[in-house]
């Protein structure tokens, strides 16, 4: 990543919410499918701690056919899959794109005031240190 921290954080919150929007696809689509199955035989209960296995495991499938590796684990090499450093990255990336992208758009929005906010910051800096044309 960059070396601008503001920037690195947000290309990777950017890629982490695409990775949880597509991992909300493939977990809405597999409740589809095993839904009537899951929901004849669990409890409430047991049924959500199914759906949440369900997007861990969707989160790791999204991560590792993707071949990205945000959290950037060293020795990744994407679509290695005798490589122990791409499991952890998959099993690792896998567990916080479940969680859903509602999560990373707060943290991206949270981002961008920041970033707004220190542009403005700069920019009233350099007009306070500016005078205007003509006077000493």
């Amino acid at each position: 990543m960059g070396s601008d921290p503001v920037n690195s954080w947000t290309i990777f919150l950017t890629t982490m919410i695409g990775l949880s929007v597509a991992t909300e696809r493939v977990t809405e689509t597999a409740k589809q499918w095993l839904g009537p199955w899951l929901s004849a035989g669990l409890g409430a209960a047991r049924y959500s701690a199914a759906v949440q296995t369900i997007a861990i495991l969707s989160g790791i499938l999204v991560t590792a056919v993707s071949g990205l590796n945000p959290i950037n684990i060293p020795q990744y090499k994407p679509f290695d899959w005798g490589n122990k450093a791409d499991w952890l990255a998959w099993l690792v990336t896998g567990v916080l794109v479940s969680g859903g992208s509602a999560i990373w758009n707060h943290l991206l929005d949270i981002l961008q005031a920041t970033k707004v906010q220190k542009e403005q910051t700069a920019t009233n800096a350099v007009a306070a240190g500016s005078s205007p044309a003509g006077t000493p």
